[in-house]
């Protein structure tokens, strides 16, 4: 691929981005904009918090969960996992936690 046939397709990419970008700040409410926005169904929060791994004894603060993560290396796999919980605590901040999950999904007693 050129550089010549890269531009176009940056340029299309950023447009897309920007159009959904606008179409989503076009749609605005009498909420508080420092609290997460609401499209169609879907949370979006403006920032990301920063992961920790979750050790053991550790104090969490959970007034609400937002997503829960599960990352196993295959479908049917039988074994621990990486996980992850991100959750809003008692002040409303978000908070991701990091975690080590037992799928069952693919063990069978033989």
């Amino acid at each position: 691929m050129t550089v010549f046939s890269m531009k176009p397709m940056k340029l299309i990419f950023t447009v897309a981005l920007l159009l959904s970008a606008s179409l989503a700040l076009a749609e605005t409410d009498s909420r508080p904009a420092a609290g997460p926005t609401e499209l169609e169904e879907m949370v979006v929060y403006s920032q990301m918090p920063q992961v920790r791994d979750y050790s053991y004894g550790m104090r969490l603060d959970i007034a609400e969960v937002v997503a829960m993560e599960y990352f196993p290396p295959e479908p049917d796999f039988c074994g621990v996992i990486p996980a992850q919980m991100t959750y809003e605590d008692s002040m409303g901040e978000l908070n991701t936690i990091r975690y080590l999950y037992p799928e069952t999904a693919g063990c069978h007693d033989n």
